[in-house]
């Protein structure tokens, strides 16, 4: 299994290559090249300063930035250098931090870090934002729905080969703190929507951006690839997953839009959401 998706996901990169070349050719010049390497080095550097917190009673919930500027790298310069900068950051981080054989799942993970929100942003472009809005808070609206529907329909997991009973207490607890992150994070898009002229970045962009990372990433395709690496069960981690992504998604949302923010007010950078 594991030779197969290594196989199919190798194939997935160089498809996805090779449209974003064909259809977004990239422009190459200092200020691009410059920008790129930066941000692929921030990514790099932020590895190393991930916090294990203890979830559970175990240090399972990796906090950490390093996505981030592959997103900013997407929204700024669009999907050709997104695509570069993902491979980029995946092979300087294999030889930086060796975690094994390569993997060629991870090295999509990166490619669509980068590239999910060039992709979103070209579409937002074209819609009306007003419309953006009501579908992004749709969207959050579902998965707070999902995860404590999830929460509440599973008994147990596993973390560190220890199988954990999950308590009603726990359930409780853990639905609490994502009613309140995700609930906080919906009511800022809505009273952003009323400031949008204030903002270069599109709010309802950024939150889109953010949560099908974390959907499709975090939640789908990193725990496809360790099963088909080690063989861990899917779903027995998976609630571990979900608060990860419930505590991510608003965290990446507010650091993220402050920074494009702040970058895109300097006049080096205004021109770039504007293309």
């Amino acid at each position: 299994m594991a030779l197969a998706l290594q196989i199919a996901t190798f194939v997935i990169i160089v498809i996805i290559g090779f449209l974003s070349f064909k259809y977004f050719p990239i422009v190459i010049n200092t200020r691009n090249i410059t920008l790129t390497a930066m941000l692929v080095v921030l990514s790099l550097a932020l590895q190393f300063f991930s916090l294990m917190i203890p979830l559970f009673g175990f240090p399972s919930f990796r906090v950490g930035f390093s996505q981030l500027p592959l997103m900013i790298v997407g929204v700024l310069l669009g999907p050709s250098w997104a695509f570069v900068a993902g491979i980029i950051q995946d092979i300087l981080g294999l030889i930086l931090i060796p975690t094994g054989f390569p993997f060629f799942g991870f090295m999509l993970n990166k490619v669509l870090i980068a590239m999910i929100p060039a992709v979103v942003f070209l579409t937002v472009k074209k819609m009306d934002h007003k419309k953006m809005h009501y579908l992004v808070l749709s969207l959050l609206s579902l998965f707070l729905i999902g995860s404590l529907l999830y929460v509440f329909t599973n008994d147990q997991l596993i973390v560190e080969n220890n199988i954990i009973e999950i308590t009603t207490t726990i359930k409780w607890s853990v639905s609490i703190v994502i009613v309140v992150l995700i609930s906080s994070l919906m009511v800022f898009v809505k009273l952003a929507q009323d400031a949008q002229r204030l903002n270069k970045v599109p709010v309802a962009f950024w939150t889109l951006s953010v949560l099908l990372v974390e959907v499709i990433v975090t939640l789908v395709l990193t725990p496809t690839w360790l099963y088909a690496m080690y063989e861990i069960p899917v779903m027995l981690s998976f609630l571990v997953r979900v608060v990860k992504s419930a505590v991510m998604v608003p965290l990446m949302m507010f650091v993220g839009y402050g920074l494009l923010n702040i970058i895109v007010k300097n006049r080096a950078f205004a021109s770039f959401l504007q293309k």
